[in-house]
């Protein structure tokens, strides 16, 4: 009996693209008083273009205080590429931008971004292990510490020099008196006899 011989084909498989890169990626902190505002800098260069309808998401921002929102206002030169707002979610931290019809993230130039959180309450270190995604990119680390909130030092007594140099106020047992001379933009001390004046050679 005569069988014809059979052949096996391999599977040709369809080559592999490699992921994109982001070129830059970084984050820069705003002001850190705690319950403050705190408008934070995104900038973005891709190493491809990203198309309308794709998104970029910023992980890791946890301890702030704003609320969930869908439309989180978006400033800066590249607000509109986003539609000038984010989906924000409070409990991960997370900020969602998505590239608006008819635009696109370019390649080889930097897209800026501004967006406002609040600090927390509280004072304490910030976040660290900040991360930027996008569907076929390398996820990028962004380096940095934020949403750190520091007690913010407010001077009550604002007078002009002539009348807190008249002034004896009472001081609590081992503390001073801070005032702020409106006139001269000095600071003047209060050691419980007299004021030293530390003057403002800016």
């Amino acid at each position: 009996m005569f069988v014809l011989p059979t052949f096996s084909f391999g599977v040709v498989a369809s080559p592999t693209v490699p992921p994109e890169t982001f070129d830059t990626a970084t984050l820069d902190n705003g002001g850190n008083g705690a319950g403050n505002d705190n408008t934070l800098t995104f900038t973005v260069n891709p190493s491809a273009s990203i198309s309308a309808g794709a998104t970029l998401t910023i992980a890791g921002l946890t301890g702030s205080q704003t609320s969930d929102n869908a439309s989180l206002t978006v400033g800066g030169t590249g607000a509109a590429i986003f539609g000038s707002s984010a989906d924000w979610t409070q409990s991960s931290g997370t900020l969602v931008l998505t590239v608006a019809g008819g635009q696109s993230v370019p390649t080889g130039s930097d897209t800026v971004i501004t967006f406002t959180l609040t600090n927390p309450a509280t004072t304490n270190a910030g976040v660290t292990g900040i991360t930027l995604a996008s569907s076929g990119f390398i996820t990028a680390d962004i380096s940095g510490t934020f949403l750190n909130a520091v007690a913010v030092f407010n001077v009550s007594t604002r007078d002009t020099e002539a009348n807190i140099k008249t002034s004896t106020p009472t001081n609590p047992s081992g503390e001073v008196n801070i005032a702020f001379g409106e006139d001269t933009n000095d600071f003047y001390i209060y050691d419980g006899s007299a004021w030293y004046i530390y003057n403002n050679d800016s």
